[in-house]
């Protein structure tokens, strides 16, 4: 039964080491010991939350040391059971261990802390094999699942389907991949094999306010008219990781929400690459979507981390209007689709037109 101390170490963060076949006793035993202090009006109490399983799939240290950091903060808003695999399927040696720690939050007055479980296991050489036999008796049932994946699971098929098998929620990020354009047939076809599961691109996650702001330009009457009547549209991109995926994602958005079949949207949509020394260059720089009596432009500001939208046709409000990008890190963009937590399919309808504009290119 684990002393004080070992709850004391195990709330302030620090990772002990466990049997991996004990951790759930070991977990029991140190919450049983968390309500039982909280009878003592000297200590602080302590009180567990989870409202899903988090499993983060790391391949190195590096990603590893991230996603603590991520969970850490994550779980302020979105109390969970943190999973942490580190794989190194390539790696000689067999392992398979494990290490608990807990990240604590103060709620109300300050004299409660609300805390969430993560449990890491490092598994590599042979104990990859182990892996979904020890994942699969640690998820808390009747929670969803989400599955976020560091890296490029297309490269690792094998690890993914036993992983994704439990998994309700997948979250990806191609702007981290390597060269992710060839690959997004093989990655349509993945997310069809898998009609229960909900997939997320980070990237697209992304392009969250372009999105908005070109869906608001057809707002009014006399705008929405337009929308038959739209001759190009050109996408600008930077040079910076996924930039010319995102482009082309927001590019069949465009397509798709408008039902072009993939000869017009070829036709109509031009991307083009440019190059910025301004450190906000990246991803998208700038649209405009042109009719014969009008032009909607959406650009990003030099040096800043918003975007104008501006209209330019008779009648029409010619003032731009300005709006603040959404945080881009990883912590953002998780809790963004944590709070969704629903499945994008205008982001699938998007891709697997892409795919088919991106072989016909």
């Amino acid at each position: 039964m684990p002393d004080t101390a070992q709850l004391q170490t195990f709330t302030a963060g620090v990772e002990t080491a466990v049997d991996v076949a004990q951790i759930e006793r070991q977990l029991h035993e140190l919450w049983q010991l968390a309500a039982e202090s909280a009878k003592d009006p000297s200590q602080r109490q302590i009180t567990r939350a989870c409202l899903l399983n988090f499993i983060v799939f790391c391949e190195t240290d590096a990603e590893s040391a991230h996603a603590s950091e991520v969970i850490s903060t994550l779980t302020s808003q979105h109390p969970c059971r943190a999973i942490v695999l580190l794989v190194q399927p390539d790696v000689a040696s067999a392992e398979l261990s494990a290490s608990i720690s807990a990240h604590c939050h103060l709620a109300g007055t300050g004299q409660k802390q609300v805390c969430c479980e993560q449990i890491a296991i490092h598994a590599s050489g042979p104990g990859v094999a182990h892996l979904g036999a020890a994942v699969l008796p640690l998820l808390e049932s009747d929670l969803p699942t989400v599955l976020w994946w560091q890296g490029d699971f297309l490269k690792r098929i094998d690890l993914f389907r036993r992983l994704v098998a439990v998994a309700d929620r997948v979250i990806y990020d191609t702007s981290t991949w390597t060269d992710p354009q060839p690959q997004l047939g093989d990655l349509a076809r993945r997310i069809t094999e898998h009609p229960r599961c909900s997939f997320v691109d980070l990237s697209w996650t992304r392009l969250g306010l372009w999105r908005r702001l070109a869906a608001e330009f057809f707002d009014a009457p006399n705008c929405r008219t337009e929308l038959a009547r739209i001759r190009t549209v050109d996408i600008v991109h930077g040079h910076g990781p996924g930039a010319s995926l995102r482009a082309l994602l927001y590019g069949s958005w465009i397509a798709a929400q408008l039902n072009w079949p993939v000869a017009e949207a070829r036709q109509k949509i031009h991307l083009s690459a440019r190059e910025d020394r301004d450190a906000t260059s990246v991803g998208i720089l700038s649209i405009a979507i042109k009719t014969d009596d009008a032009t909607f432009s959406i650009r990003k500001n030099f040096g800043e981390s918003t975007a104008s939208a501006t209209v330019d046709m008779p009648n029409a409000c010619g003032l731009p209007h300005k709006r603040a990008f959404w945080p881009e890190d990883d912590t953002s963009l998780l809790s963004q689709e944590l709070d969704l937590g629903t499945r994008h399919t205008v982001y699938e309808k998007a891709l697997a037109l892409a795919v088919i504009e991106d072989v016909s290119r």
